[in-house]
């Protein structure tokens, strides 16, 4: 198969941890990796061509190094060879609050034009990994995407796939619309929903719950800001509300960030319920896990299935992929009818 050309936005954490698997799995084989094939395509066939950030201890640098500069804190998994791909300077839309600036210092650098750099690196799908609080920024890089031709897929909470403007903008130019919000492989969204399923289907009733987490990484601080804090907390909420076919009450929020935790996210889980003649349960879990980690194997999926749906013509948000691998896709759905449809899309 033809190799998949991707740039990428935000060369933090995820794109840390990316970058590095990518490298290791050219060299050895990796445990846990979900699809080592998806729909003709391998993970060698994925090749980062171009990367944009704003941050002077990442612009101008080899992709090699930037993923290692400050405040990234992932853990090193490999050395990374250099790339010959040289991080450009992207655009801030959004201003930077009190937390933000804290973890993100700006480079001087003018601004590519992204447009041309995406065209001029053979661009076919641009994945955005920038901080959550940049709600503008990613609806700009969207719309960047869309007026090079290029695929786009929202890694980030912010409104992309689900503004209504963007994804008619997609459809128009029949290319395909991926997000919004990724969905960690193993993170408390997925576990959250998981049980919830399992209970409704053994008969019992939600009646409450909620999820809070804590993490260390820059990622965790920049998306204590007001804004991003209830975006996300909105997004997360609905998700978790698909996993059953009815309303309860639920709550769900990050609550701080704990710098000696470093790239790794503790999430506390409730859930009240009943069921038989108004028994009750009440179920408590706590869990850890490392952040980075959690976004490989959605993210190389995602784009993967995206490249399939460029194959296919296909165009405008594609939520047969956003169910699956996102928190707020277009049209949510329990994890067992998103994981269905799905597979079903891959191998049509």
């Amino acid at each position: 198969m033809a190799k998949i050309r991707i740039g990428i936005i935000g060369v933090g954490n995820a794109a840390s941890t990316f970058v590095q698997l990518l490298n290791l799995l050219k060299k050895e084989e990796v445990s846990g990796i979900l699809h080592k094939e998806l729909g003709g395509y391998s993970i060698n066939d994925i090749e980062i061509v171009a990367a944009y950030d704003i941050d002077k201890s990442k612009v101008g640098k080899d992709l090699s190094k930037a993923i290692f500069a400050e405040p990234n804190n992932a853990v090193k998994l490999t050395d990374v060879p250099e790339t010959g791909v040289i991080v450009e300077m992207g655009e801030l839309k959004d201003p930077l609050g009190p937390l933000s600036k804290q973890v993100i210092t700006p480079s001087s650098e003018k601004p590519v034009n992204l447009v041309d750099s995406l065209k001029e690196h053979g661009v076919e799908i641009l994945v955005n990994l920038i901080s959550g609080f940049a709600m503008k920024s990613s609806e700009y890089y969207a719309e960047k995407a869309a007026e090079a031709g290029v695929a786009f897929i929202n890694c980030t909470p912010a409104i992309v796939v689900n503004n209504s403007d963007i994804a008619k903008l997609y459809k128009a130019r029949g290319i395909p619309l991926v997000g919004d919000d990724l969905l960690s492989q193993i993170g408390s969204t997925a576990l959250h929903k998981s049980v919830l399923e399992l209970l409704d289907e053994r008969g019992a009733k939600i009646l409450s719950s909620y999820a809070l987490d804590v993490g260390g990484n820059p990622e965790t601080f920049s998306s204590l800001e007001l804004r991003s804090r209830n975006v996300k907390r909105r997004i997360k909420a609905s998700s978790i509300r698909a996993a059953t076919p009815y309303d309860f009450a639920i709550a769900t929020q990050s609550m701080d960030y704990v710098d000696f935790l470093g790239d790794q996210r503790d999430a506390a889980i409730h859930i009240e319920a009943e069921f038989l003649a108004g028994g009750r349960i009440s179920i408590e879990i706590k869990m850890r896990v490392p952040d980075s980690l959690n976004a490989f194997n959605p993210l190389v999926d995602a784009i993967r299935a995206t490249k399939i749906a460029m194959d296919r013509k296909l165009s405008g948000p594609i939520n047969e992929i956003s169910a699956y691998l996102f928190k707020n896709p277009p049209k949510p759905m329990s994890l067992r009818e998103a994981r269905e449809n799905f597979y079903r899309f891959i191998n049509q």
